[in-house]
């Protein structure tokens, strides 16, 4: 029979670690989730107030492995159900989000058909400056227009586009 103490702990540990590392690291699957667990081991048995005698000190070792494993997995699962829960609620989608994501393509959907009632050189310059980012210069350029006449393009194809919304929204 072996009473514990500090400096026994630390060579029981010490004298076992390989097989207790192996042992945690097959039943958890991960060598650093192993080591988390034998350095719980460690801490709670340095810790421990362990006054009666051990009759085998290794088999005691490995149980209170052994039941930190069951610990761990129990917290890892417990983890792994509220993660998937807050998952499951942010993929619900927001319904005032949805609102506007359909209101969005709408508008998209009317856009799209007022600038297909556009004239080919007005839809282009309306396209090279504002999606594509082009300045009124490179624009001219591209269409070899003028600037002004870029300008007034850009104005007649915005001024379409909000009448065409007003008109069916």
């Amino acid at each position: 029979m072996h009473k514990l103490n500090p400096v026994s702990i630390a060579e029981l540990l010490t004298e076992h670690h390989h097989a207790l590392n192996r042992f945690a690291t097959h039943k958890l699957g991960s060598p650093d989730a192993a080591s988390d667990v034998l350095q719980d081991a460690y801490l709670r048995l340095a810790n421990s107030q362990q006054t009666e005698k051990i009759n085998n000190p290794r088999a005691f070792v490995f149980r209170i492995v052994s039941n930190l494993i069951i610990d761990y997995q129990r917290k890892s699962v417990n983890r792994i159900l509220h993660e998937t829960d807050d998952q499951i609620l942010h993929s619900i989608p927001d319904p005032q989000a949805l609102e506007i994501s359909i209101e969005g393509q709408q508008r998209l959907a009317l856009i799209n058909e007022a600038l297909a009632q556009l004239p080919e050189k007005c839809r282009q310059a309306f396209y090279l400056n504002r999606v594509e980012g082009y300045t009124h210069k490179e624009v001219a350029e591209k269409l070899q227009l003028s600037e002004s006449m870029i300008a007034k393009h850009l104005v007649r194809a915005m001024r379409h586009c909000r009448e065409h919304l007003k008109q069916n929204l």
